[in-house]
């Protein structure tokens, strides 16, 4: 039983994790769920909020355009009475407040503030009707006669923005009769930096993002190119997407979605796993929460609404969108490893398994005692396990991490089988000694075990060499220092030569079944995707 329990893994596992933490609050990252790292090592479509993602989320008003005679005297009265009437706490609207500091203080008896599913904001006033803030499409009925002034600054990458006067009052959450357009207000936002960048690297690990933003499609678009999105200009308007077939089918083809509401949001998020994608989503607001929690993996800014941190995994407490290639590294990192850990206890447990079988069969004793086990599991299993997790191994995660562990794992668990069995045999019909059965089978399955730590975390490097030569040498001198205490004796002339063809030829025999084990899963990758079979045959030599 202790041999067939790899109880180390789990351990090795959460360890190796809690590491992977440590290195990313280097990076200004809070990780708030355990194993949501590895899940976005596995990530291949992104979704990106623009505003404090792609952008720094802090906009500033570049221009106004009066409309139909308007005077700047009403357009201040306009401003500054919705300013001192709403409570609306969001860069766009802030942006506002830093354009028009003076206000006058209208009576106001009825506010509607800011929704994402509305993309407008009003307030009425007692003097003088109502005004209304936001996305022209959202507030008038007919907005053609606009159609291109909106498109001429929103292929600026600036966001388009109405105010509106009613002469009437606004009626709960609905909008009044007799909108009349007052001014265009023009609101632009700072790419960041890293965004370029980090964008180049989701391209070149195959990763497809998708821009999803309450802005003006076109607007969008536009700051997404500017920004490195080879994609960009596969765009949609949200408000054309009416069905949930329309959103599946949109969610295929595009990678810029405009004037999405939260539920689109959530759609496109299902859509998506629907599609069988591993999805991650970023945002900062509270209309990102439902996205957020429906996805596989939920990315949230530090400044951004507390709503949004508190259901992401992470947190980027620096708001550096530079961060997240940091973090799917060390979630590669960690997959990677646990499957080369993986292989080296399921050896264990399978030649435990099949050593069992063998004893209950064809044997009189179970070849192993409990502190032997031990030994072997030390040396050949946790320590260097262990050490070699802490390696930097950020190659591409694919979908076959068991078919994987069991290539690694099978050629030497059936190889120290066959080893250990013909030892059995060999004792219990010539020798009749269980200790120089025991002695022999530690022998041959701590050489073997390290033979098998070449084959699985091949190619060697300096590192692996010195932690894998350095455990055979613990290994032997442990088995001649703590001799007693492990239960082991001397062997005959006979006993040791079997063991010395034994050690010379099974390290042999374990990388030629690792070979045609190989051989034959780069075959079936053939068959269901033809030419995979020579990039894996590549991947191999190299």
């Amino acid at each position: 039983l202790i041999g067939m329990i790899p109880e180390g893994l789990i351990l090795l596992t959460s360890v190796v994790f809690a590491v992977s933490i440590i290195r990313l609050s280097q990076h200004k990252t809070l990780v708030q769920e355990l194993y949501c790292i590895e899940t976005l090592a596995r990530v291949d479509v992104l979704c990106l909020d623009k505003t404090g993602t792609i952008t720094e989320g802090t906009m500033e008003v570049t221009d106004v355009l009066p409309l139909h005679d308007t005077t700047n005297e009403e357009l201040n009265i306009a401003l500054g009475s919705l300013i001192h009437a709403l409570e609306d706490d969001n860069p766009t609207f802030n942006a506002v407040k830093t354009y028009c500091d003076q206000y006058d203080k209208l009576t106001c008896n009825h506010i509607v503030p800011f929704s994402s599913a509305r993309k407008w904001s009003g307030a009425s006033f007692d003097e003088n009707g109502s005004y209304i803030f936001g996305a022209t499409e959202f507030i008038l009925k007919d907005s053609s006669p606009y159609q291109e002034i909106i498109k001429e600054y929103s292929e600026k990458g600036q966001r388009v923005l109405m105010l509106a006067h009613s002469p009437h009052q606004i009626q709960d959450k609905e909008l009044p009769a007799e909108i009349h357009p007052m001014a265009f207000l023009f609101i632009s936002d700072k790419i960041r930096a890293e965004a370029p960048d980090t964008l180049a690297y989701f391209a070149e690990q195959g990763v497809d993002i998708k821009i999803i933003s309450g802005d003006n499609a076109i607007t969008v678009a536009n700051i997404a190119k500017k920004a490195g999105l080879k994609t960009a200009e596969q765009y949609v308007d949200a408000t054309t997407l009416q069905t949930p077939e329309e959103i599946k089918e949109a969610a295929q083809k595009y990678s810029v979605f405009g004037r999405v509401t939260p539920q689109q949001k959530l759609d496109l998020v299902k859509a998506l796993k629907e599609q069988g994608h591993t999805v991650a989503m970023t945002g900062d607001g509270v209309n990102d929460v439902l996205a957020l929690k429906e996805s596989d993996c939920s990315i949230a800014m530090a400044s951004g609404s507390d709503a949004a941190r508190t259901v992401s995994q992470l947190v980027l407490l620096d708001s550096n969108f530079g961060a997240m290639p940091h973090i799917v590294n060390q979630g590669r990192r960690v997959v990677n490893n646990i499957r080369s850990a993986a292989s080296m206890f399921l050896i264990k447990t399978m030649f435990s398994v099949m050593l069992s079988l063998l004893t209950i069969f064809f044997g009189n004793t179970y070849p192993f005692e409990p502190i032997q086990m031990s030994l072997i599991s030390a040396c050949a299993v946790g320590i260097p396990t262990f050490l070699l997790a802490q390696e930097n191994n950020y190659e591409k995660i694919d979908h076959t991490f068991l078919r994987h562990v069991f290539i690694n794992a099978f050629p030497a668990a059936l190889t120290i089988t066959s080893c250990v069995f013909a030892v059995m045999l060999v004792c219990q019909n010539v020798y009749h000694s269980t200790e120089m059965l025991n002695t022999a089978c530690v022998l041959v399955t701590g050489w073997n075990y390290m033979a098998a730590l070449k084959t699985v975390y091949a190619p060697l490097n300096t590192y692996r060499k010195t932690i894998i030569y350095g455990m055979q040498f613990i290994f032997f001198a442990a088995a001649v220092i703590f001799q007693k205490l492990l239960s082991l004796g001397s062997l005959d002339f006979g006993m040791i030569i079997l063991v010395f063809i034994l050690m010379t030829f099974a390290p042999v025999l374990i990388d030629v079944i690792t070979v045609w084990l190989k051989g034959i899963y780069a075959r079936s990758l053939d068959k269901e995707n033809p030419g995979k079979f020579t990039a894996f045959i590549d991947k191999l030599r190299k």
